[in-house]
């Protein structure tokens, strides 16, 4: 493709987003993954490797899998791909403190593509990240220019891209070192669920509730405040890990008690994420308002 049949502007993530493949496939995004590591197997998300593959592999062979940074060959592929068709792109990546895959972005766009590729950390993960990257697809799509797209991100999408959600265990994250034993142990005991959020580019607790009732009343609660607050067509994720019930019963409520015009959608969390989330996990992601600001 020469250089005057090229678009202007195409679009990168990486694979942390955890956005479905058909909004992949529908606004051409490329996608650039992490590894998954089962002992001495490496598998590959959105291209061998599915969320229910992984808790499958996990129960059968007793194995506990890790995650691991692409090989500078995949973001080759990916630069190649993407600049065969566009002039330059536009490449989102999770936060810089919750992976290393922001600074090895940083540091092959400059030497593989001579700056034609602006990376961008979102500050956030898993469905935030996700809607950031479909708002940017949409926005490409629509004709903005690259400087009104990243000015949009920044003054916009980042600081007001936000999650709440319940882990179904905390034996994943237990596993992956992100809790102590003690918190773990509490958590199973008393059967406290912690919710979950981003805050200045890293998980956080946002408080917990005890139960599966009391956690399934809490994102209702929360849903609702929040599908009357956004504007007309704004995007709306219940978001879960193998936990497909619950979601559909989340986003039917919601649907119900909403009265706005509201794209609300059902996302699952990609093979990369669920390694550290798990299975069972249910919450909401969206871009606007959070806690008082109701």
């Amino acid at each position: 493709m020469t250089e005057k049949t090229k678009k202007k502007l195409g679009l990168i993530a990486d694979s942390s987003c955890d956005i479905p493949i058909s909004t992949i496939e529908k606004y051409d995004i490329t996608i650039i993954s992490v590894n998954v590591i089962f002992d001495d197997e490496i598998r590959i998300p959105y291209v061998d490797l599915t969320t229910e593959q992984i808790f499958e592999k996990i129960v059968a062979e007793n194995v506990v899998p890790t995650t691991g940074l692409p090989p500078p060959k995949r973001f080759k592929e990916a630069f190649d791909k993407v600049l065969e068709k566009y002039e330059e792109a536009i490449f989102l990546t999770a936060s810089k403190d919750l992976s290393g895959l922001w600074e090895n972005a940083i540091k092959h766009a400059k030497e593989m593509t001579n700056d034609k590729i602006t990376v961008v950390d979102t500050r956030n993960t898993i469905h935030p990240f996700g809607l950031m990257v479909l708002k940017t697809a949409r926005m490409i799509e629509s004709g903005s220019s690259k400087e009104e797209i990243l000015n949009k991100i920044s003054n916009d999408l980042i600081p007001n891209a936000r999650f709440e959600a319940f882990l179904g265990t905390l034996e994943f994250l237990k596993r992956s070192g992100r809790i102590a034993g003690l918190q773990h142990l509490m958590g199973e005991l008393f059967q406290f669920k912690p919710c979950l959020t981003v805050k200045d580019g890293v998980v956080a607790s946002n408080g917990k509730v005890r139960g599966e009732k009391a956690k399934m009343q809490y994102l209702k609660n929360l849903g609702e405040k929040i599908v009357n607050f956004l504007p007309e067509n704004e995007i709306f994720t219940v978001m879960h890990s193998s936990n497909m019930i619950k979601a559909i019963e989340l986003r039917d409520y919601l649907q119900q008690v909403s009265n706005k015009d509201l794209e609300i959608v059902i996302w699952e969390t990609g093979p990369a994420s669920s390694v550290h989330l798990g299975p069972g996990l249910l919450g909401l992601a969206w871009i606007g308002p959070v806690g008082d600001e109701f």
